[in-house]
């Protein structure tokens, strides 16, 4: 009797390149507003939507203002200045996103033990908080973001066209962002070589073979963009951000791949904004156009 062989290392499958778009920061939720000069890359402004009604500036039908069912959407946000940080002449104004947030969401933030954890959950509130400003057109203050709960960075909540998945992470100074209509999940990395790492990925399982360097070494970048691929399907799957064994699939040479993990087909999108950090956005679906706001500016 012949014996059966069977391979265990999951078949990794590149998938056809999306449609990227890069689009400056505040000119999301502009519509056709075409946004110049300094405007483009200023702070994050809750007063640009307030002036541009007041104009009668701000078009209903924005092109961008519906997140199709083949599409994700990405934020990058600097957790430094307004309305993150605002000081100075700026905190209390209407661009301190601290202004922004509701007694309930303060209320929370006092209870978390660390200050490391209050500040991320304070920075991924106003980031919702100004999203949702722009793509409902009120102030961040109104905005219907979903439910506030401390720790917890994937949600599920009605846009202004439907049921959207969204999921955060963070990497040094970075704050990201994905949306979609549909389960999605999102990690991001920053390493430091020789030192402990930055970013939500955790260790990746000790069976998997670490990428090495012409010297011999494991390469610290390598090994922490596999780990942040690892996450992401984890994450995806419902493991949480705690790697199983069954997070043991090869390191990923393309950026866009189909996987086979935990019973399904995962389809991994890595949108590395640099050589040393990566942000990977994994779904259930594949993607034909992914639009990037601040990814380059």
């Amino acid at each position: 009797m012949l014996k059966r062989t069977v391979d265990l290392t999951p078949c990794v499958a590149s998938i056809p390149t999306p449609s990227l778009t890069y689009v400056p920061l505040g000119q999301f939720g502009q519509g056709d507003r075409k946004l110049t000069g300094d405007a483009r890359h200023r702070a994050l402004a809750s007063s640009d939507m307030a002036a541009a009604g007041a104009a009668g500036d701000v078009r209903a039908g924005a092109s961008h203002c519906e997140c199709g069912v083949d599409e994700l959407w990405l934020w990058r946000f600097l957790l430094a200045g307004r309305p993150f940080g605002a000081t100075g002449a700026a905190a209390g104004g209407p661009d301190d996103g601290a202004t922004w947030l509701s007694a309930a969401e303060h209320s929370l933030a006092r209870r978390l033990p660390r200050a490391q954890m209050r500040h991320r959950f304070l920075s991924e509130r106003i980031a919702l908080r100004w999203i949702f400003g722009r793509w409902f057109r009120c102030s961040p203050a109104q905005a219907p973001v979903p439910a506030a709960t401390p720790g917890v960075s994937r949600l599920a909540c009605d846009g202004p066209h439907g049921k959207v998945w969204i999921d955060m992470a963070h990497a040094g100074l970075w704050l990201f962002v994905a949306m979609g209509q549909g389960p999605l999940a999102l990690a991001a990395h920053a390493p430091t070589p020789g030192g402990p790492d930055a970013g939500e990925a955790r260790p990746a399982s000790p069976t998997a073979a670490a990428p090495e360097t012409s010297s011999g070494g494991a390469d610290p970048l390598a090994v922490a963009r596999d780990t942040a691929h690892r996450l992401c399907l984890a994450r995806l799957s419902g493991e949480g951000d705690v790697l199983t064994s069954s997070a043991d699939v090869p390191l990923l040479a393309h950026p866009y791949v189909s996987v086979p993990y935990a019973g399904r087909t995962r389809y991994l999108y890595d949108m590395s904004v640099s050589s040393r950090l990566t942000v990977v956005a994994a779904r259930d679906r594949i993607v034909h156009r992914v639009r990037a706001f601040g990814w380059q500016n």
